[in-house]
């Protein structure tokens, strides 16, 4: 007698027993499709929320009210408040581009200022003036040295008619620092925005920090090169890190710590034999290079390159000049030549451009409101206040 074998797998349990992924494929394949679409367009759709717009502008050199969108205003505070030109004007404004001060500086008047005081001095004198914001005389010396004022802080560099030595005073005129020369001449400084602390680069190829009490942090040379140079410094918001572009055949870019001790450097693969601007941020953790084609953004932590910010689609190689804020979630940074500029604004956390604009003009400063949204652009022609708005 023949035994019908019986199957293993009956034909009505296969659903129980199959596996949890394939009972419910379509399900998951659903879900991954979803999952997709939002790790791909997700981003691009969500930066289509939001809008840049235009709130305020007004010439740098006028006292009236500015041109103003009526459905926005700027709610946050700016630490910019002013705008200088040589032989020009000194202009002091508020967040709503309303003058709180203004004066004109005669033939061979030059202005160095902060957001609080400001200095008159003569290209060929021996003289200099101090006055607060709203124009009242503070003090008054006889010297013909060059002086230069920390943006958001009362320090003030003193630097010799020869710009070969430099020290610090503070805003009441007394002398912080003793005289400091490495090499020739100064090739470049930068001060900590918030602190004062100062930086200064060297023919030599040496470098001198003098932190915001006057003291001589550290002085050494940058790493050697055929040709050494410092060719740009540059010093984060509140003093902890210190760079710098130095020498020819080959270039380094050079990050410190606020006692001099080296982080990282880089062969930059570039022999310029001019300024080179640069930027560091501790806010943003990033440090930022003008290349002939690119802005060429850095890591702090180890110097890893995050990114190239492409300049030749706006026809800016070769741009002469950089000026930047990293301070909150997004970087705004122009660049500059031929009296043309073009601001972008950074995401840091998307590491995209999120706005871009072409200026007729030579960007002086740019600024972040603390709310993080709004944006301050000074030219030598006019000032712009932008928003970034939800839809």
């Amino acid at each position: 007698m023949k035994i019908k074998e019986r199957a293993v797998i009956e034909f009505e349990n296969i659903h129980k027993i199959e596996p949890f992924f394939i009972r419910y494929l379509t399900i998951i394949s659903t879900l991954v499709l979803i999952i997709l679409f939002i790790f791909f367009f997700g981003t691009k759709r969500l930066n289509e929320e939001y809008n840049t717009v235009n709130v305020w502008n007004k010439k740098t050199s006028s006292i009236e009210p500015p041109s103003h969108d009526d459905k926005f205003n700027i709610d946050g505070v700016f630490k910019h408040n002013f705008f200088v030109k040589p032989e020009g004007i000194v202009h002091y404004f508020d967040f709503n581009g309303d003058t709180i001060y203004s004066t004109n500086l005669s033939r061979g008047e030059l202005a160095t200022l902060n957001n609080k005081n400001f200095v008159i001095y003569k290209r060929y004198g021996n003289y200099i003036d101090a006055y607060n914001n709203t124009g009242v005389i503070i003090w008054r010396t006889n010297t013909s040295i060059y002086p230069e004022i920390s943006p958001y802080a009362e320090r003030i560099i003193y630097h010799s008619s020869d710009n070969s030595k430099i020290q610090m005073f503070d805003f009441n005129n007394n002398p912080l620092s003793r005289h400091i020369q490495y090499g020739e001449i100064i090739t470049d400084g930068a001060f900590a925005l918030h602190t004062g602390d100062y930086i200064a680069g060297f023919s030599s190829g040496d470098i001198a920090y003098i932190n915001r009490n006057g003291n001589l942090s550290f002085a050494i040379s940058t790493i050697l090169s055929e040709i050494n140079i410092v060719k740009s410094v540059a010093i984060s918001e509140y003093g902890s890190f210190a760079l710098a572009v130095s020498g020819i055949r080959p270039e380094y870019i050079t990050l410190y710590d606020a006692n001099g001790n080296t982080i990282w450097y880089l062969n930059t693969e570039l022999n310029r034999r001019r300024h080179v601007s640069s930027y560091i941020s501790e806010k943003s953790m990033t440090a930022f290079m003008l290349a002939d084609k690119d802005i060429i953004l850095y890591s702090m932590n180890k110097g890893k390159e995050i990114n190239r910010i492409n300049i030749e689609k706006y026809n800016m190689q070769n741009a002469i000049n950089m000026k930047l804020n990293s301070e909150t979630n997004s970087t705004i940074m122009s660049i500059s030549k031929d009296a043309k500029s073009v601001v972008l604004i950074y995401d840091n956390n998307d590491k995209e451009v999120v706005f871009e604009k072409e200026i007729d003009g030579w960007v002086y400063n740019l600024d972040i409101s603390n709310l993080e949204n709004e944006y301050m652009i000074v030219t030598d022609k006019m000032i712009y206040t932008y928003k970034r708005v939800k839809l």
